[in-house]
């Protein structure tokens, strides 16, 4: 079983919509609890919005979902969400430390880079072992999708899991590890695995 980490995923994952100084994110996180500007109440509930998302067919790429989320909520939604947060900032008293625009800044990446990030795990899967094998790819059409096929990494057909749910496929008798490149991806970390290196040899 072949694992590729998080040095793979840097071509895929955007972790960060700019530099941040050193101990903010912390700040931001503390002021933020306090806040609550990126509640469901504020924001949306993420989870609804991406399965709504993903049953209208639309795949879960970060550009996607950005402007999945604008066309829901709106951007307006966020930076609403960040002059609150600076509001609370303000009252920790720690407008020197802190701006609104790094307050806004920071919602949009809770909101946008975040949410991918603990969603997106099965795209990102298949484009990280398309670019280790540097291999063009495609996600599958719905046709492929009722035949256990997640994708394409070139001529080969892909099925993915997350790594810690029940090894259940979409076919009947189980992943058939002859026919298909099997990959699973561990939830919120940038980590996946191929199971069957073998069937590489073959393609």
């Amino acid at each position: 079983m072949l694992k590729l980490t998080a040095k793979h995923y840097t071509t895929v994952v955007v972790r960060h919509r700019r530099t941040w100084p050193k101990y903010s994110t912390q700040i931001l996180n503390m002021a933020n609890q306090n806040a609550k500007s990126t509640s469901v109440k504020t924001v949306g509930s993420m989870k609804e919005m991406w399965m709504d998302m993903r049953k209208q067919g639309i795949r879960g790429t970060l550009d996607n979902w950005t402007t999945y989320y604008n066309s829901v909520r709106g951007e307006a939604t966020l930076i609403t969400a960040g002059k609150t947060l600076y509001t609370m900032v303000v009252k920790m008293n720690l407008q020197n430390i802190i701006t609104e625009d790094m307050c806004i800044d920071y919602v949009k990446e809770m909101v946008y880079n975040k949410t991918h990030m603990g969603m997106a795990g099965e795209e990102m899967a298949i484009e990280v072992v398309a670019n280790y094998l540097k291999r063009s790819y495609r996600f599958s059409t719905k046709e492929e999708e009722v035949k256990g096929i997640d994708g394409w990494i070139g001529n080969i057909p892909v099925q993915v899991k997350p790594n810690d749910s029940p090894k259940i496929p979409h076919i009947p008798n189980g992943v058939d590890t002859q026919k298909v490149l099997f990959i699973t991806y561990e939830n919120k970390k940038m980590s996946c695995y191929i199971h069957n290196e073998e069937f590489l040899q073959k393609n």
